[in-house]
């Protein structure tokens, strides 16, 4: 091995250009070793990129598979929710139809038992209590009220005795009586029910005493309503009679007042077409009808049969 001397320079044996050369050599060497390791490392890095590259581009071909098999997949469900949602809205469709046509039954069903229930109802109210009589119908001789009920002799007047009414409606007499009684109304029953026959030896007893005068104030047999048990004669203490004079008194301005909201009209108002005046005469026809009448100030007998039968139906409610 070379060793370096100081006076190696003036030694003859090596000599100056020789010992730059070797220099130079070695640096290069020592270059040419650092330029060597240096691209190894590169060559290394640029190895484990490029299979880096590799992997990713194999998973990046799979996920572009996966997401394209994943876009078909989509699309197919796209298509099939579609035809679901078209399916769904026939479905619906139907539902609907059903339901309208099911809540038409049950509407024709309702109003088929409502038409059940006024009929039955109907059968059970004899229709002759809200009739026009007073020379207009006739009830035959064979005619009585499905029910009668005494009057409790305290709302009789005392000179008449065994006074009835139709039972369904002697509720609203008895209540009008004591509604009265509450206002200081003494009213008492003169007459109510009458038969066929008690009407036949009544209207002979009045032809004569007053002949054919008896027409204008008595019906004749089968045309008076008090042979429905609905009809009814009041007075009061003061008047104590059927007399005109009655129209004077506190009870029967009362009665003016207050009976239609019992069910009761006046049925021989002034100026009637069929008797005279007969303040103390009362028909029972209920409270709709009796309410109705009253503000249109109009009398039974100013309506129609057809618009009067209407009320049938709600006669004793």
């Amino acid at each position: 091995m070379l060793q370096w001397k100081p006076n190696m320079l003036q030694n003859k044996t090596i000599s100056w250009p020789f010992y730059l050369t070797a220099v130079l050599l070695l640096g290069a060497i020592g270059s040419g070793v650092y330029l060597y390791l240096e691209l190894t490392e590169r060559t290394d890095e640029r190895d484990r990129l490029l299979a880096t590259t590799a992997t990713l581009t194999t998973n990046l071909d799979k996920t572009t598979k996966d997401l394209n098999a994943a876009s078909n997949t989509v699309a197919a469900l796209v298509e099939e929710l579609d035809i679901t949602e078209e399916e769904l809205d026939d479905v619906e469709r139907d539902y609907e139809r059903e339901k309208d046509k099911n809540e038409d039954l049950e509407d024709e069903y309702r109003d088929t038992i409502e038409t059940v229930k006024v009929l039955d109802k109907l059968s059970q109210i004899d229709e002759e209590l809200l009739q026009k009589y007073s020379r207009v119908s006739f009830l035959n001789e064979n005619y009585i009220p499905s029910g009668l009920e005494d009057i409790r002799d305290r709302y009789i007047l005392e000179s008449r005795s065994d006074q009835s009414f139709h039972a369904d409606a002697i509720d609203f007499l008895e209540d009008l009586i004591k509604d009265a009684e509450r206002d200081d109304i003494d009213l008492k029953v003169v007459s109510a029910y009458r038969s066929f026959e008690t009407q036949a030896q009544l209207k002979g007893q009045f032809l004569v005493t007053y002949g054919e005068g008896a027409n204008t104030f008595s019906a004749d047999q089968g045309f008076s309503e008090h042979q429905l048990g609905t009809a009814v004669d009041f007075t009061d203490t003061e008047a104590n009679a059927l007399r005109e004079s009655f129209a004077n008194t506190e009870a029967y301005e009362w009665l003016l007042d207050n009976a239609y909201k019992h069910g009761f009209i006046l049925s021989y108002p002034e100026g009637n077409q069929f008797y005279v005046f007969e303040p103390w005469h009362w028909r029972f026809v209920g409270e709709d009808l009796a309410r109705d009448l009253n503000r249109a100030d109009a009398g039974f007998y100013d309506w129609e049969q057809r618009k009067i039968d209407e009320y049938l139906i709600s006669l004793f409610d």
